[in-house]
């Protein structure tokens, strides 16, 4: 699990898409990875608020459990 240590603002992230993870929900070549995102804020240990690369805030924060990072 991603933590404060783990990422910082500004870091870049792929979010894990938890809707399609069962068995059947998703085709073989969908993306199960979203992104990339960047760490807008952070608000807990392990909670964060993310953007889009054109600067665009998710309405909702995310766990760091769904999260890694983005080597461009």
């Amino acid at each position: 699990m991603m933590s404060r240590k783990d990422l910082q603002i500004g870091d870049l992230v792929l979010k894990w898409e938890k809707a399609h993870e069962d068995k059947g929900k998703h085709t073989k070549f969908q993306q199960m990875w979203l992104g990339p995102f960047q760490i807008a804020e952070i608000i807990g240990p392990s909670t964060f608020m993310l953007q889009d690369l054109t600067g665009k805030r998710e309405s909702l924060p995310v766990i760091g459990k769904i999260l890694k990072k983005y080597f461009p």
